[in-house]
């Protein structure tokens, strides 16, 4: 996440414009990211499928590698085409993450802890989000905005490819540390039990896994939304400073970090998660109605953090907890591959959507926006948990 949303940062930095001669180009600079998440979202279904078939360890070292490659040529990119074409490869070698992290957490876990195991990976997430402003300032205040990039190379190489290397196992049957016993443990709750080869074929094949898709561009189109516009709300409309922004978007992405693993103790427990999304959903819709009725500063920057906490802290851990109760462990690559692919291909929209939003009629047309996408989302997530998700 320091990855993604480090380009925006960078792109604010006025050595950045001048090198590549972006002042007042702001279509331009908007595209830098919604290149990496096309590409992004793209990828995922053809990772998702190479990691069922030839494991999560070989693809996240090839991901990895690639990824140090594409920041490396957007520190050295000459020119606008160039960094686009780092950005785009950015979004390729990205693409193994949310299709890893799903395969891994199906093997390794049992249904009744895959929630916990997800909070801790969208923790992180969040913890990007918060930190990233401050490190890539950082990085830029002591070297330049190509020094930044470097970093980033420097992140994928020296920490996350060692790691991969030493850390990831595909499989716990392949570990001679797991006992019969926890391995048991772990395929006694699982939804490859008792399936045949052609009902897990046709399993995703049904129109809640289609349902399920729908609620996850939902929830990206928020994700992406509230993340993108939050930093230029907190300045057009609440008149804040730079330093007392990032404070802000940092505050709100803790909080998520605070939810997110007391949600899924919760989900566990329960056994049922789809109707947390219709919680953060409606919590969420509900917020950004009562922005444009109660004219309070005060209240409607408290509406606009709990509504990011209502999306990335609950619907997005609620829906990743439904696909695991859906998928298949030895097609949750692809499952995880298509589901959260579509998502983000279509989310990587949502930013440009409010944006052409808030330039026809300010922020509570873009609010409103958001509503009615969190009102699908919460429809979506109602019939799932109908079905008994």
């Amino acid at each position: 996440m320091i990855d993604k949303t480090g380009a925006g940062v960078i792109a604010a930095d006025g050595g950045f414009l001048s090198a590549l001669h972006l002042h007042g180009k702001e279509s331009l600079i908007g595209f830098l990211t919604t290149a990496t998440l096309l590409f992004y979202g793209a990828s995922m279904p053809v990772w998702g499928i190479l990691i069922d078939k030839f494991g999560a360890k070989r693809c996240a070292v090839t991901g990895l590698v690639f990824w140090a490659v594409s920041t490396t040529i957007a520190a050295l990119a000459p020119n606008y085409g160039v960094l686009v074409v780092g950005r785009a490869l950015l979004g390729v070698s990205e693409g193994f993450l949310w299709p890893l992290s799903n395969a891994l957490t199906a093997r390794w876990f049992p249904r009744s802890e895959r929630s916990r195991a997800k909070s801790i990976w969208i923790g992180a997430i969040n913890l990007g989000f918060a930190v990233a402003a401050y490190l890539i300032n950082a990085a830029i205040t002591l070297t330049n905005w190509r020094g930044a990039f470097f970093l980033l190379t420097i992140l994928a190489l020296v920490v996350c490819v060692p790691v991969a290397l030493l850390l990831l196992k595909d499989d716990p049957t392949k570990v001679r540390r797991m006992t019969a016993a926890e391995r048991a443990f772990i395929a006694a709750d699982s939804t490859d039990v008792k399936l045949t080869r052609d009902q897990k074929r046709s399993q995703l094949l049904t129109w809640p896994y289609f349902i399920m898709i729908i609620g996850w561009i939902a929830n990206n189109i928020g994700v992406y939304g509230l993340a993108s516009w939050f930093p230029s709300y907190l300045k057009d409309v609440q008149h804040v400073g730079k330093s007392t922004a990032s404070a802000f978007v940092a505050l709100a992405f803790v909080l998520c970090i605070v939810v997110s693993p007391i949600v899924a103790v919760w989900m566990d427990r329960r056994g049922r998660k789809a109707i947390f999304s219709v919680v953060g959903f409606s919590l969420a819709a509900v917020l950004l109605v009562l922005c444009r009725v109660i004219p309070s500063a005060d209240f409607q920057l408290a509406a606009v953090i709990i509504a990011i906490v209502g999306i990335e802290g609950m619907t997005t851990l609620a829906g990743q907890g439904v696909l695991h109760s859906m998928a298949p462990e030895r097609r949750m690559g692809r499952a995880a591959g298509v589901m959260i692919g579509v998502g983000n291909f279509v989310g990587a929209f949502g930013a440009t959507v409010m944006g052409a939003f808030i330039h026809a009629g300010g922020y509570p047309a873009a609010f409103g926006f958001l509503i009615g996408t969190f009102a699908v989302g919460a429809a979506c997530a109602f019939s799932l948990h109908r079905l008994r998700y």
